[in-house]
């Protein structure tokens, strides 16, 4: 019987284990599995649909010195108790605290998942500290993979690793499941008269954190402007707000509050008909790492109006499956957002193609494959 070498999966806090859906399953055929997050309900749940194991560690989002050393000091016992073969670390915190333990643990193989860029949003001396964090982060690993090519390419830019960056087929986490973001499957309703959104109405809509960093202040301004020059649209939020982290301006608040063309759908645990219902999806985000929305939307057939940044600049085709624009920048997405209205006939052509696109280069199948060769190189 062929003992499974045992594999570490750290993030900071366990909702980001939704980047494995589906991947844990494959996973735990080849090792033997142990999720590390900071100890909430979701983690223990997702453990347990998986069937592999957890061990829970507090970790906090934001730089705290007190707790980062607890948190640290508690990861350098596990590890030295359990004696892990493979560490798998993801987003900055949790990577940081991890890949730091299991150097100095001697975990024979620790792999640093670089998902973002969290840098990037930040400005001065917190900018110099994230990332002088991931530089450390990437001395520490053996194995560094990017989420996409622009993520490998601005590490090596900005002078975090000179190492060997590795991206898995053409990028992205966890693929995505065309069987289940698919226009036609069962489960995708007509939510429009739920919101009392007509059908010859023109949505645009929003998938993901309601804060600054997504975009979401010229996101409102634009829309509010187009909906003093146009009838029959509507503006669909999706997702929840973070005022403790990024909040929005109280203008933009104000605007959503009053704006009974800007719907708060709120967070959903199944988001395809919610994308079902718009036709243009907009994401003027500042930064990613990848953009997995935009492949959701796309895999539903709905393009996108998407800033020009790394990642996202991989999902979209400039004028085939959507249009791209520099971010930060009102005035441009305003008028993006108008020609959209007035060449309703060029959006229905191109949600005709978006499926296609994303099939070819980030099916999940395909790209798991590719993944569990990787580990195969590296842990056998």
């Amino acid at each position: 019987m062929v003992i499974k070498k045992k594999l570490f999966i750290v993030t900071t806090v366990p909702m980001s284990f939704v980047f494995f859906k589906g991947q844990l399953l494959k996973l735990r055929e080849k090792f033997d599995v142990t999720l590390i997050s900071s100890p909430e309900s979701a983690l223990y749940e997702t453990a347990d649909f998986n069937k592999v194991k957890s061990h829970g560690i507090k970790m906090a989002r934001e730089i705290s010195l007190f707790s980062d050393l607890v948190s640290l000091f508690k990861l350098l016992l596990y590890f030295y108790k359990n004696r892990p073969d493979l560490l798998h670390a993801n987003t900055p915190k949790g990577s940081f605290l991890s890949l730091s333990a299991a150097w100095f643990c001697k975990v024979p193989t620790r792999i640093y998942y670089v998902h973002g860029l969290r840098y990037q949003g930040t400005n001065g001396l917190k900018k110099k500290l994230l990332m002088s964090m991931e530089r450390i982060s990437c001395f520490f690993a053996t194995d560094i993979i990017a989420v996409s090519k622009g993520v490998r390419e601005v590490l090596h830019t900005d002078k975090i690793t000179k190492e060997k960056i590795k991206v898995i087929w053409n990028g992205s986490a966890n693929g995505i499941d065309l069987n289940y973001f698919d226009p036609n499957h069962s489960d995708v309703k007509n939510i429009r008269p739920t919101f009392a959104i007509a059908e010859d109405d023109f949505v645009f809509g929003f998938l993901g954190r309601l804060v600054r960093d997504k975009g979401i202040n010229e996101l409102v301004e634009a829309f509010n402007q187009l909906n003093g020059e146009y009838s029959k649209i509507k503006l669909l939020l999706v997702g929840s707000y973070e005022d403790h982290l990024d909040p929005l301006r109280e203008e933009t608040i104000s605007v959503i509050k009053r704006n009974n063309n800007i719907i708060e759908a709120g967070v959903q645990y199944d988001v395809r008909s919610y994308l079902n219902a718009m036709d243009l999806f907009v994401f003027p985000s500042y930064r990613e790492g990848f953009g997995i929305v935009l492949m959701e939307a796309a895999a539903m057939n709905v393009p996108a109006i998407s800033s020009d940044i790394i990642g996202c600049n991989e999902i979209i085709e400039d004028h085939v499956n959507g249009f791209l624009i520099p971010p930060k920048n009102h005035t441009v997405l305003y008028e993006k957002m108008k020609y959209a209205l007035e060449n309703k006939d060029t959006i229905t052509t191109m949600s005709q193609v978006p499926r296609d696109l994303i099939s070819a280069k980030f099916e999940q199948r395909r790209l798991w494959e590719e993944l569990l060769k990787f580990y195969d190189k590296i842990a056998y």
